[in-house]
């Protein structure tokens, strides 16, 4: 039989209810609330004046109404909380500190080299940026709801406590490893997910996938991966490793990839691979970018071996869309990360076709392709949803 929900456990899906409607659809009435959420005006009444008394809502003034009085409008409070997002990318680590409406107050980055990170690297860096970002604003670290971290690898585990998630990473060089203890030193609550997963929270939240029961957020960079929502919600799989899908296979004898095996997306559309397919060497290496610019100048001034690189990297994504498209019927996919946000600026039309070539008529046909409306800052942005999102369920940290 299934355990009787508890009036705590009632009151706290109620409040979860009214303050994920307002960080997601902004300024907002009473009775709009209501509406929105099923909830009665005495229940709804209730719940705003808890958020009003923790300090997270805010009166936002009147909105007139035809023959009756003016409605109260109600709002998040930006200073109600602040959040950390942290992106760690193939050369970069990002920390990114966030109010309560997801504005950026404040950024740090620390670049590295080889595509190697320590992980005692990855704690005195976030450690510091902790420190510097609230000193630079004025911040209380007693408002912190956390840090949330977007990593380019597998996390295992629940996200949300560093203790418990190994993270295997291999684009960085790490094997099973975990941050424990790093929750005891930022002296607050640290989130971990996949980066792709992340960034897709973002998306839903924020950006070019909001208000979709089914998107798709492809990030495209040196290593490749997606986020997947299905009927509203990110779909993890039964151990949170679902979207590796620069791991699945175009190619029974393709180039080998990091992971051991042959053939897989990432070997095709990664951005060092495409590299090497039109120079044949391994001169970009750590400055990756500034190949795939040379390689996109060099097709514009008609370079016939730039035009055939661009051009197959042009099928093979494709292909690898298209199988997305015939395996979940998303609505939209959306393309980001930096290599993927260069070809959405430059190929989008090429590659809406090349999918719509390969993938089953009907599906291929409703599917949107868009970029992504949140840049390459999308994956920290992400990231700090984590903790947002624990807050909205759960309440304030211990």
């Amino acid at each position: 039989m299934a355990k009787k929900a508890s009036v705590k456990d009632v009151r706290r899906t109620n409040r979860a209810l009214i303050l994920r409607h307002l960080l997601l659809n902004g300024p907002t009435s009473r009775s709009e609330i209501g509406a929105a959420t099923g909830l009665s005006a005495a229940t709804v009444t209730s719940v705003v004046n808890g958020l009003l008394a923790e300090g997270v809502v805010k009166g936002d003034g009147f909105l007139e109404s035809d023959g009756g009085r003016p409605r109260a409008i109600l709002a998040i409070d930006p200073d109600g909380a602040w959040v950390i997002g942290a992106d760690i990318s193939e050369s970069l680590v990002r920390v990114e500190l966030f109010d309560l409406t997801l504005s950026s107050l404040a950024a740090r980055e620390y670049p590295f080299e080889d595509r190697h990170l320590e992980t005692s690297r990855v704690r005195e860096i976030l450690r510091d940026a902790t420190r510097e970002l609230l000193d630079e604003v004025g911040g209380d670290r007693f408002r912190m709801l956390g840090l949330g971290l977007g990593v380019p690898g597998i996390v295992e585990g629940p996200t949300g406590d560093s203790d418990d998630a190994i993270i295997h990473a291999d684009v960085i060089g790490w094997h099973s490893v975990d941050l424990a203890g790093l929750t005891d030193d930022l002296g607050f609550p640290v989130y971990i997910d996949n980066g792709a997963k992340t960034t897709t929270q973002a998306e839903s939240w924020l950006g070019s996938a909001r208000g979709l029961a089914h998107s798709i957020v492809v990030l495209i960079g040196e290593g490749v991966g997606a986020g997947i929502v299905t009927d509203g919600r990110l779909y993890r799989g039964s151990s949170s490793s679902a979207g590796e899908w620069g791991h699945t296979k175009i190619s029974f004898d393709g180039p080998s990839c990091r992971c051991g095996s042959r053939g897989c997306v990432e070997t095709f559309v990664g951005a060092s691979a495409v590299l090497a397919r039109w120079n044949g060497t391994d001169i970009w290496n750590g400055r990756e970018a500034d190949g795939i610019e040379a390689l996109f100048t060099a097709r514009r001034a008609g370079d016939d071996a730039a035009a055939h690189a661009v051009q197959t990297l042009i099928d093979q994504l494709g292909l690898s869309l298209a199988n997305l498209v015939n395996l979940y019927n998303p609505q939209k996919i959306i393309v980001g990360g930096w290599f993927g946000d260069r070809i959405a600026t430059d190929l989008l039309d090429e590659l809406r076709a090349a999918t719509r070539a390969y993938a089953l008529e009907q599906p291929g046909n409703e599917v949107v392709l868009a970029r992504s409306k949140l840049g390459q800052d999308a994956v920290a942005l992400g990231a700090a949803t984590l903790a947002i999102d624990r807050f909205v369920e759960t309440g304030w940290p211990n």
